[in-house]
């Protein structure tokens, strides 16, 4: 039920969805005067939601507090990764990263350089399926060169909780005592955060999958209307991270 309803809340979370709403009230509205108002206040928003420089001062302001580089004289023995990072072509039989992909490279990356010695990844789709693994095994052995006996798998996750209960419930004892690192999106670290606490995990974290360079050319005056979906993300995020304090 929390995964359906946290659907749902992605759907109504995004400004497109109350832009429309909006501009079929104004058609709608018998009253002039109301109609004029309401069309301007659409159009305020789509200047508003289209605008780079205002997502990314909003998205910089979300995930300002968890943006501390990686302490590259710390060691940790396990890093977990939450799933959305890949899912399985099963016609083409290949990996397809997606948007998260920063996840496993960032991982990886730590593993190459000494600091992390072994993956859990959990919840993901190319890895959460038994006829699955020895594909993405073979993938992570070629491309990264991490053999299959340095990645541990949690596959029945569903959302960012599950990510750290079900870890904890197959990996629990292995994980005592243990250095734990978290890599997760920037975006989502805040919640991430929030969900170790809850469980009680002892971790550092790592934010990847954001770009801290100043950004602030003339394009980014240019509506984009790409941004709906970028800003549907943040806004999710914010009313998953306020439903997380209470579930």
């Amino acid at each position: 039920m929390f995964y359906i309803l946290s659907r749902i809340f992605a759907c109504i979370a995004s400004p497109a969805f109350w832009i429309v709403v909006i501009f079929i009230w104004a058609i709608l509205a018998n009253n002039k005067i109301t109609r004029i108002i309401l069309s301007v206040l659409a159009i305020l928003m789509v200047a508003f939601f289209t605008n780079t420089t205002i997502y990314n001062k909003a998205f910089a302001l979300w995930c300002s507090d968890y943006m501390a580089d990686i302490d590259t004289t710390k060691h940790y023995d396990y890093a977990i990764i939450p799933g959305g990072i890949s899912d399985i072509d099963t016609v083409r039989w290949r990996m397809e990263y997606g948007e998260a992909s920063d996840r496993i490279i960032d991982c990886v990356w730590l593993m190459n350089k000494g600091i992390v010695d072994k993956m859990i990844i959990t919840g993901d789709g190319s890895s959460n399926r038994q006829q699955h693994l020895p594909f993405f095994y073979d993938h992570i052995k070629t491309v990264y060169g991490i053999s299959a006996n340095r990645i541990l798998i949690e596959p029945k996750a569903v959302n960012t909780i599950e990510n750290f209960t079900r870890t904890l419930e197959l990996y629990g004892n292995e994980l005592k005592g243990k250095k734990i690192l978290v890599v997760n999106s920037a975006l989502y670290m805040r919640r991430t955060m929030l969900c170790c606490r809850k469980v009680d995990l002892q971790c550092d974290f790592y934010s990847v999958d954001i770009n801290t360079s100043p950004r602030s050319r003339w394009e980014t005056w240019v509506p984009d209307f790409g941004l709906f979906y970028y800003w549907m993300k943040l806004m999710h995020e914010c009313i998953g991270y306020v439903a997380y304090i209470f579930y």
